[in-house]
């Protein structure tokens, strides 16, 4: 699994303060070593019964604060978020032998991002989250039909649904992995203050979102 594989290594002193700009790093870092799609990121959220649902979607942007993705509010993933904020995310880089978690809470950008977002895309992009409905269609002829309807509906500008938001998620767990050819992998967990981290990193004078780190074991 990990031959051909040229693992660096990397220690605590070599990620960002903020686990964030590290996360920024670590996708440009793939991207330069040729991963296809390395913002690319699997999302977890969970229903009201406890199932777990999981999909890969884009990662939009990451700034000092939060990691965005976009969907319809009325999908699956949106009202489930609605329901219970809680999210998991994974980043998986097998050119470059690494792999990241991070946990947080995901909330709504205002009204503004969200169509501002929904501006930057492309127009099949645009055209195809017009094709989101409640109901099932009857066949795939359907679907093709109706984006073919909207486009001609939608010569030059295509409106932004009321439901697509843009989502930013505020990260309390962030874990760093690489692969070690010897399957001693590196793996470094950074956590708010306000978690409770298993070895050293603790801090008597921490203070609400300071980010400490720590190693764990392969």
């Amino acid at each position: 699994m990990f031959e051909g594989l040229d693992p660096k290594g990397f220690t605590t002193a070599d990620l960002a303060a903020n686990p964030l700009e590290a996360v920024q790093e670590w996708i440009l870092a793939a991207a330069g070593a040729g991963q296809a799609e390395p913002h690319a990121m699997t999302l977890c959220t969970v229903g009201a019964d406890g199932t777990p649902s999981s999909r890969v979607l884009l990662c939009k942007d990451i700034d000092g604060e939060r990691l965005y993705f976009a969907s319809h509010s009325d999908s699956r993933k949106g009202v489930e978020l609605a329901d219970n904020p809680r999210v998991a995310v994974q980043f998986h880089w097998p050119v470059v032998g690494r792999q990241l978690r991070l946990t947080g809470t995901a909330t709504a950008t205002d009204r503004a991002a969200s169509e501002a977002d929904f501006a930057e895309r492309g127009r099949g992009s645009r055209l195809s989250a017009h094709l989101h409905r409640a109901t099932a269609p009857g066949d795939r002829e359907e679907v093709l039909a109706e984006c073919r309807r909207l486009s001609d509906a939608h010569p030059q500008d295509i409106p932004c649904p009321p439901s697509w938001t843009l989502y930013g998620i505020v990260p309390s767990e962030v874990e760093f992995w690489e692969a070690g050819t010897d399957r001693v992998h590196t793996r470094v967990r950074c956590l708010r203050a306000a978690e409770t981290l298993t070895g050293n990193g603790t801090s008597d004078d921490a203070t609400p979102g300071d980010w400490y780190r720590e190693y764990l074991w392969p």
